[in-house]
């Protein structure tokens, strides 16, 4: 039986995923690991130690136009199915899990294979418990980000699997954008249509499987006695989901983690540094800048907001290294 991992990374963030790839070689050493890069491979991108299937590989007549209407993260985020399904094929795997390249793992993936032997898809949720309306991300957030989680699923090749992928391709292909207003949360929104539209799916809501982001607040992190990480004091801590790290700063941003325990935050940036400094050792990718999916013109700054941005980061640093004293 042969199991996959893959994840889908636009050319700038491939060091997050070789990263991922050395967590899988520990911990899921007979699992094969593939990076689906949503852009063309140049012939001069350093050597690395994982298979690379490029976008064009794909052999989807429409990617140019999907290309020229998305973001390079909008793309990325569309492309997942259908490297699902083309990877599925060309390795002929039994079990397939996908993970968000900005991920670390803490042990293996074991649970959520034994499931797939019982069941044709395996989803992750953003929110398992009630939430303070007052809260940054309470429950409103989630009918526009989506109830379950796009950085971490899995399926297992069957009538139910497939009419997953169908219907989410069929939906990215034309609405995998960010339109909050109107409906649209890229890829992740549509996830939540698939417990009710498929059957024998698998809500993997076990404390600790899958930490991020958006549930972080839900539960503390820890480091127990024996010096491994623990959520909520006792359940090991599986997969780690990371969120708009940079590479370029050496910083990630906690944005709306108000209420966040004070012992997890400290946990979670000691974690996030030591993960960026690991990341950073994959030299030789910040040359190559995205050829496919638009450049989101929020993100590009004049040097005037750079310089702003980069005194406000160096004012939140100061205030939280005081606070720590």
């Amino acid at each position: 039986m042969k199991q996959l991992v893959y994840t889908v990374c636009s050319i700038s963030q491939i060091p997050f995923a070789l990263a991922l790839g050395e967590d899988l070689q520990k911990y899921e050493p007979n699992t094969q690991f593939v990076i689906g890069l949503v852009d063309r491979l140049p012939s001069d991108l350093p050597t690395v130690a994982f298979p690379i299937i490029s976008a064009d590989e794909l052999g989807l007549p429409f990617l140019s136009e999907m290309a020229e209407k998305y973001t390079v993260d909008e793309l990325t985020r569309s492309l997942k199915p259908y490297f699902a399904s083309f990877l599925e094929k060309k390795h002929q795997a039994n079990k397939i899990i996908f993970l968000e390249s900005q991920t670390q793992l803490f042990q293996s993936l074991s649970k959520t294979w034994e499931i797939l032997d019982e069941y044709d898809i395996v989803l992750s949720p953003n929110i398992t418990q009630q939430r303070n309306p007052n809260h940054p991300i309470n429950e409103p957030t989630f009918l526009n980000a989506g109830l379950y989680n796009a950085g971490f699923w899995g399926y297992k090749p069957s009538m139910q699997a497939n009419n997953f992928l169908t219907y989410w391709k069929e939906r990215t292909k034309e609405k995998g954008y960010f339109d909050f207003c109107h409906g649209f949360g890229a890829e992740q929104l549509w996830l939540n249509f698939i417990p009710i539209f498929q059957e024998n799916v698998y809500v993997q809501s076990e404390i600790g499987v899958h930490y991020h982001p958006y549930n972080w607040i839900e539960n503390p992190l820890s480091i127990d006695e024996n010096g491994s990480y623990v959520i909520a004091q006792s359940f090991p801590l599986h997969i780690l989901q990371w969120q708009n790290l940079s590479l370029a700063t050496q910083k990630g941003y906690f944005k709306n983690q108000i209420g966040l325990n004070e012992s997890t935050l400290k946990t979670l940036k000691k974690l996030q540094s030591a993960y960026l400094t690991n990341v950073k050792k994959y030299k030789g990718f910040e040359r190559f800048v995205p050829s496919m999916g638009k450049i989101d013109l929020k993100s590009s700054k004049n040097f005037l907001s750079s310089a702003i941005e980069k005194g406000c980061l160096k004012m939140i640093d100061w205030i939280e290294e005081f606070e720590a004293q």
